[in-house]
């Protein structure tokens, strides 16, 4: 079990740890804004913010936020 804190809210996931965080967002906690675009980082529609630094969610898993 993991615990996220997105837009100010605490989560708790029960998911693979190398669970890319874009399918956590949007498939888990139910936050379709983050959108699936290339799929290898390259074109930023997946884009989010992390401590203020902007990281591409759709190769970042989900432990190393």
């Amino acid at each position: 079990m993991l615990e996220l804190n997105v837009n100010g809210r605490t989560h708790s996931v029960d998911v693979e740890p190398e669970m890319p965080l874009l399918w956590v967002l949007r498939d888990h906690l139910n936050l379709p804004g983050t959108k699936y675009g290339c799929g290898v980082s390259l074109c930023g529609a997946c884009t989010v913010h992390v401590e203020r630094e902007a990281l591409p969610s759709c190769s970042l898993p989900v432990t190393q936020v």
